[in-house]
This record gives C-alpha cells, sequence and structure tokens, in this order.
C-alpha cells in the first residue's frame, strides 16, 4: 500500500474524521515532506494511520508511533486490523494508554532525557484525539518539547465544537466555542518558535523554526470553499482520464 488510493481502498468507510480527501492530503503531505519519525496522538479506526503509514512505505522508511486510550481497541473495524490489511502493520506501533496521551507524552519526556535537556525525537505530529482544551494544550506544551527542529505539527478539527452531552469531562460554560481552535489561536499562533502556519479553516499546520530566534513567519490561509472546488475539478479530471481523454 503505496498511494492514497491503496489507503482507500483499505479504509472503505471505516469511520471517523478522516475522509477520503483529508487522507489523500496527509498522505501527500506526509511524503512529500519526507518525514520518517512520526506521532499520531489518538488513531480511533486507524484511518489516519493507514494513510501516514501508506506515505512511509512508500518512501521505502520511516516509522509511525500512535497512541489512543481504551477505548479504541472496541472499535469496529479496530486500527490493528485495518493496518493488518493494508499490509502496514510493520510501519505502525499502536500504543494504548489506559488514562490520556498526555502521560504517554510525559513518558516519552523522560525517555529521551539527555544531560538535563529533552532530546527532540519526531519530524511530524498529527494531534486528533481529544479535542479538549485540557488535553490537547498540555499535549502541544509536551509535543513541542519532542518535535525536531524543521518538523511540523498537524491540528485536526479546529472548528469541532463539544456539544456532544456524552463528552462528560467538558465544563458547559466551554461548550459554546472549539477548543481546538483556542490552542491554535492562543498558543500556537502566539509561539515565535513556529515559523510558517497553514490553516484551512478545519486543520492547522505549524512548523518549528530551524533557527531559535526566527525572524520571518509564513502564514497561509486557504479558503475551504476554493479547496473544495479544487477537489471538485481534481475529481473531474480523474474521470476524465479513466474515461480515456
Amino acid at each position: 500500500m503505496t498511494t492514497p488510493e491503496d489507503a482507500r481502498a483499505v479504509v472503505g468507510d471505516a469511520g471517523g474524521g478522516t475522509t477520503p480527501s483529508r487522507g489523500e492530503t496527509l498522505h501527500r503531505f506526509v511524503r512529500t515532506q519526507g518525514f520518517t519519525a512520526c506521532l499520531e496522538l489518538g488513531f480511533a479506526h486507524g484511518v489516519g494511520s493507514v494513510y501516514i503509514a501508506s506515505a512511509l512505505e512508500a518512501a521505502g522508511a520511516g516509522a509511525l508511533t500512535s497512541v489512543d486510550i481504551p477505548s479504541a481497541l472496541n472499535r469496529t473495524p479496530s486500527a490493528t486490523s485495518l493496518l493488518a490489511r493494508a499490509g502496514l502493520s510493520h510501519r505502525v506501533q499502536l500504543v494504548i494508554d489506559p488514562d490520556s496521551y498526555v502521560w504517554w507524552l510525559r513518558r516519552r519526556l523522560r525517555e529521551q532525557l539527555r544531560d538535563g535537556r529533552v532530546e527532540p525525537a519526531y519530524d511530524f505530529v498529527f494531534i486528533d484525539g481529544a479535542h479538549t482544551w485540557d488535553t490537547d494544550a498540555l499535549a502541544f506544551a509536551l509535543v513541542d518539547r519532542l518535535l525536531k527542529p524543521g518538523g511540523w505539527i498537524l491540528f485536526d478539527d479546529l472548528a469541532w465544537l463539544p456539544g456532544d452531552p456524552n463528552v462528560s469531562d467538558v465544563p458547559d460554560d466551554t461548550r459554546s466555542f472549539p477548543h481546538v481552535a483556542e490552542v491554535w489561536e492562543l498558543l500556537v499562533l502566539t509561539d515565535p518558535s513556529y515559523d510558517e502556519v497553514r490553516t484551512n479553516g478545519s486543520w492547522g499546520y505549524a512548523r518549528k523554526s530551524l533557527s531559535t530566534s526566527p525572524e520571518v513567519r509564513t502564514v497561509v490561509k486557504t479558503d475551504l470553499l476554493i479547496q473544495l472546488r479544487q477537489l471538485a475539478r481534481m475529481a473531474r479530471h480523474r474521470a476524465r482520464e479513466a474515461r480515456g481523454g
């Protein structure tokens, strides 16, 4: 499995927020940037994991560590089964933490501690898990220590609102605004160590500068309507190719 089309054929309608178009974007971003040390926080059915792993497989190098809580094991299909079906299990280490990926990050920081400093371990981190301020604000702070200079963080679901009553650990007075967007706007965009940021309103990408004191920041905003039109044009072009012109 080395193309987004291969990955899409495997994941089918497995569910989750990673749609075919998002999966293709994720695959191509990982492939184009040449990432080899990837971390995914929140894997659910493993759809995003398959797209990332297929990009690593296409490059012939790299590994993904993907972390979630025990409830992920009860999903159908499971991440384990999807990765096995794709033949990509050798690219992915699935990790279950009994409490939260922030506790796993604490242990990972401890493992990377060298003579009083944390040695960065990842060049790409995909945060697509809790979607709540208390978890993902801390996750960003911890991931920042583990991210290599020049590496990227990708936040999913900037606009997600915690309106589901089943999300019982979110205080009532915080359900009216998107928590991930708060992390993005208050913590990421105000952090001068990230010298390039991109957003389409749903996803937010941020690159950690190679410089200890970056002087310039590049900001790229993509309108969602424009992006949808681009995807429609791409689909029409592929349909014409499939018909032979």
